[in-house]
C-alpha cells in the first residue's frame, strides 16, 4: 500500500488558528465555567441574611400550614413560660404570707391549679411541635432535593465532565436534603427560645432591672464560640467532599453488584480496602484536629459563661440581703433565671445550628442559582421536527481541562433518508461529534443546522424529541422490560402494543416475551422479583428503545458492539429496511458494519481527512483502507500454500483481503 494522505474535507483551510487560551474557549463553550467558579462562591458572614431568607423560603415552599402552627405553639409556649413566672411569685406569696400562721389551702389551691394547667398544656404543645416539625423536615429536604434534581437533570451535559461540579452537585445533595430538618429545627427553636426569652425577660425586669446586664453579657462568650466553631465546621466539610467522593466510590466498588466479579477476579478487595482506609484515616485525622480546636474554644466560653453566672449569683444574694428584693420575688426571680437560663441554651443550640445550617445551605442555594443561567443560554425559538439536510458547518470542540480539541473543524452534512458513517482510531472524535448533533453539547465554534435552522437557537427539549440516540455504554435500567423499551418515547409508554413492535425489529420480542411475567419482568437482580439479561440482551433492548422513539434522526454509536457475529449481521443486512426514511449516523469500530453507508467521514484527531463511500475510499487507499485492510487481516485466517504456487512465488492471491473474507461487495 502507498503512502497514506490525509485529505481535509470541509473548507480546506488547514489548521485553524485558534483565539485565546483554554479559559477563554471554555467560557464560548456553554455555561460551564460559571457552573464551575461561580464568584463569590466562599462568602462571608455578610450573607447570613440572604443566607436565612433562603432557608425561610425553602421552609415556607415546603409546608407553610405546619410552619404557621408550630410557629403559633411556640408563641404559646413562650407566653406560658412568663405567665408561669408570676404564678410561682403567687405560689411563694401565698406560701410565705402564710408566716407561722396555719396555711389555707383556698388561698394557695388556685395558684396551684394554674401551675399544674399551664405545665400540662406546655407539655401538649410541645409534644404537637416536636411531631409537627418531624413531619416538616421530611417536606423540606423532599422539596430541597427536588430542586437539586431539577436543576442537574437541566444542566449542559458538559459540566459532567469536571470533577469541580461533582463536587459541588455532591455538596448541594448532602446539604439540601440532610441539612434541611436542621434548618427546621434550628430555625423554630430559635424563634420559640426567642420569645420565650423576651418573655422571661420581661418579667424579671418587672421583678428586677439589675439583673438584665448579667444575663445579657453571659450569653456573648457562647455566641462568640458557637460562631467560630460553625464556620470551622463548614469549612473542615467543605474540604473533605473530593476525598468524601472517592471514599464513597470505592465503598460502592467493594459492595457494589457490577463490580463485584472482577474484584474477586483480580483479588483487588485487600488493594481498593487499602485505599479506601486511607482516605477515612485522613479524614478522621482532620477531624480530631477539629474536635481540639472546638473543644478549646467551647471550654474558654463555658468558664466566661460560668464566672457571669457566679456574679449573676452574688448580685441576687445582695439584692436580697439590702433588702431590695423580698424572699417571693427573688424566689421568682431563680426560678426565672433557671428558665431563662434553658430558653437561652436552647437559643444558643438552636441559632448555632440555623447558623451552621445556613452556611451549609450556601452550597445548596448556589447550586441552584445555575438553572436560570442555563435556562438563559438555551435557545428559546421553536425546534424544528426534521430536516431534509443536515449541515455541519466548521464545528469545533474541546473539553474541560483540556488543552487539545476533540473536534476540530469537522464539515459534513446529512441528508433525509441516508445512512452516514464515522469511523476512526479511539480519540479521533466520533462519541464528541455525535453528541453535538444529538444537541447534547453546544459547538464551541461553527454551527450545526436542520436546513436553514441554525439548532443554537432552538429549544434543545423540543430538538432533542426528533432524536434517537444510542450510546455504547447504553443505561440498563432497573424498571419493568416494558419500560425499558417504552422510555425512548414516555409519552407513549403504556403502548404496549407499539412496545412490542419495537422489541420485534430489535429482535427482542422472543426473549422479552419469555421473561415469568413478560414485559411485565422487573430488568435486574436488584430488586424483588428482578431478572437479569445477558449484555447483547441487554443491547437489544437499547436498539429497541430507540427505534420505539420513532424519530426522524437516529444516532447509533456502536449499536451492536455486545451483539454476536450473527446478530450484527442480522441486524445490518435489515438496517435500511428498520430505519427506512430516517437519517442515521453510524459510529463502528467494525469496518463490515458500515461498508453500505451512503456515505463514510474518517475521522482523525478531530478532524475530517477523509470522505466517500467504501469504494471510493478504498481506491484512494489512505487511512480508510489502511484500517480496514488490517482489520480484515485480523480475521483471515491464510494457510500456507505448497511450494510452487502462485502466492509461494511472490505473487498476490487472486482475491482482495476483503473479498476473501467479507465476501464480494
Amino acid at each position: 500500500m502507498g503512502d497514506r494522505v490525509f485529505v481535509q474535507v470541509g473548507d480546506g483551510a488547514g489548521p485553524r488558528k485558534r483565539e485565546g487560551d483554554a479559559k477563554q474557549r471554555r467560557q464560548r463553550t456553554s455555561t460551564w465555567w460559571e457552573v464551575m467558579h461561580p464568584e463569590g462562591s466562599e462568602g462571608t458572614w455578610r450573607d447570613l441574611p440572604e443566607l436565612l431568607g433562603d432557608s425561610l423560603r425553602l421552609v415556607w415552599a415546603s409546608g407553610r400550614n405546619i410552619f404557621l402552627l408550630t410557629s403559633a405553639l411556640q408563641m404559646v409556649a413562650a407566653v406560658g413560660v412568663a405567665i408561669q413566672l408570676f404564678v410561682a411569685k403567687g405560689v411563694f406569696d401565698a406560701v410565705l404570707g402564710a408566716g407561722s400562721a396555719e396555711l389555707r389551702m383556698e388561698e394557695l389551691a388556685p395558684w396551684l391549679v394554674a401551675l399544674v394547667a399551664i405545665t400540662v398544656a406546655l407539655d401538649v404543645a410541645q409534644a404537637i411541635q416536636n411531631e409537627q416539625t418531624r413531619v416538616l423536615g421530611e417536606l423540606v429536604g423532599r422539596k430541597a432535593i427536588d430542586r437539586v434534581i431539577d436543576v442537574s437533570t437541566r444542566i449542559d451535559l458538559l459540566a459532567f465532565e469536571s470533577p469541580e461540579f461533582y463536587d459541588r452537585l455532591q455538596r448541594a445533595r448532602a446539604q439540601g436534603q440532610f441539612r434541611a430538618l436542621q434548618t427546621v429545627n434550628g430555625l423554630l427553636g430559635m424563634v420559640g427560645a426567642l420569645i420565650g426569652s423576651v418573655g422571661i425577660i420581661l418579667a424579671l425586669a418587672a421583678l428586677q432591672p439589675l439583673l438584665l446586664p448579667f444575663v445579657l453579657v453571659g450569653y456573648i462568650p457562647l455566641w462568640i464560640v458557637a460562631s467560630l466553631n460553625t464556620r470551622d465546621l463548614y469549612h473542615f466539610s467543605r474540604g473533605m467532599t473530593p476525598g468524601d467522593r472517592q471514599r464513597h466510590y470505592l465503598q460502592n466498588v467493594l459492595m457494589g453488584r457490577n463490580a463485584a466479579k472482577e474484584v474477586r477476579a483480580f483479588n483487588l478487595a485487600a488493594f481498593l480496602r487499602s485505599r479506601y482506609d486511607r482516605l477515612y484515616d485522613e479524614r478522621i485525622d482532620e477531624l480530631r484536629k477539629l474536635a481540639r480546636r472546638r473543644t478549646g474554644r467551647s471550654l474558654l466560653g463555658s468558664l466566661t459563661s460560668s464566672a457571669v453566672t457566679v456574679a449573676t449569683i452574688a448580685m441576687l444574694s445582695w439584692l436580697y440581703v439590702t433588702e431590695r428584693m423580698s424572699l417571693a420575688a427573688a424566689g421568682a426571680s431563680i426560678f426565672g433565671l433557671y428558665q431563662l437560663a434553658n430558653r437561652l441554651q436552647a437559643l444558643h443550640f438552636s441559632a448555632t445550628s440555623l447558623y451552621e445550617a445556613t452556611l451549609f445551605i450556601r452550597d445548596y442555594s448556589s447550586f441552584l442559582e445555575l438553572e436560570p443561567r442555563v435556562e438563559a443560554a438555551e435557545g428559546k425559538r421553536p425546534a424544528p421536527h426534521g430536516f431534509e439536510r443536515l449541515s455541519v458547518e466548521d464545528v469545533s470542540f474541546t473539553y474541560p481541562e483540556s488543552d487539545r480539541p476533540a473536534v476540530d473543524g469537522v464539515s459534513l452534512e446529512i441528508r433525509k433518508g441516508e445512512i452516514i458513517a464515522l469511523v476512526g482510531e479511539n480519540g479521533s472524535g466520533k462519541t464528541t461529534l455525535a453528541k453535538m448533533l444529538a444537541g447534547l453539547y453546544r459547538p464551541e465554534s461553527g454551527r450545526i443546522r436542520w436546513d436553514d435552522q441554525d439548532v443554537a437557537d432552538v429549544d434543545p427539549d423540543e430538538l432533542r424529541r426528533a432524536v434517537a440516540v444510542i450510546f455504547q455504554d447504553f443505561e440498563r435500567y432497573l424498571l419493568p422490560a416494558r419500560e425499558n423499551v417504552g422510555l425512548g418515547r414516555k409519552e407513549r409508554i403504556d403502548d404496549v402494543a407499539a412496545v412490542i413492535e419495537a422489541a420485534t425489529r430489535a429482535d427482542a420480542h422472543e426473549f422479552l416475551d419469555e421473561l415469568p411475567d413478560g414485559y411485565e419482568t422487573m430488568l435486574g437482580r436488584e430488586f424483588s422479583g428482578g431478572f437479569d439479561l445477558s449484555i447483547g440482551q441487554w443491547q437489544r433492548v437499547a436498539l429497541a428503545r430507540a427505534f420505539f422513539r420513532d424519530a426522524p434522526f437516529v444516532i447509533l454509536d456502536e449499536p451492536t458492539a455486545s451483539l454476536d457475529a450473527r446478530a450484527e449481521s442480522n441486524l445490518f443486512d435489515r438496517m435500511r429496511d428498520l430505519l427506512h426514511g430516517r437519517s442515521v449516523v453510524l459510529i463502528s469500530h467494525r469496518f463490515s458494519s458500515v461498508r453500505s453507508a451512503d456515505r463514510i467521514y474518517v475521522l482523525h484527531e478531530g478532524r475530517v481527512v477523509e470522505e466517500g463511500s467504501h469504494a471510493e475510499l478504498m481506491e484512494r487507499d489512505g487511512l480508510y483502507a489502511e484500517l480496514f485492510t488490517l482489520q480484515a487481516r485480523a480475521y483471515v485466517d491464510r494457510p500456507r500454500t505448497p511450494a510452487g504456487d502462485d502466492e509461494a512465488d511472490g505473487e498476490e492471491p487472486d482475491e482482495p483481503v476483503e473479498q476473501v473474507f467479507f465476501g464480494t461487495p
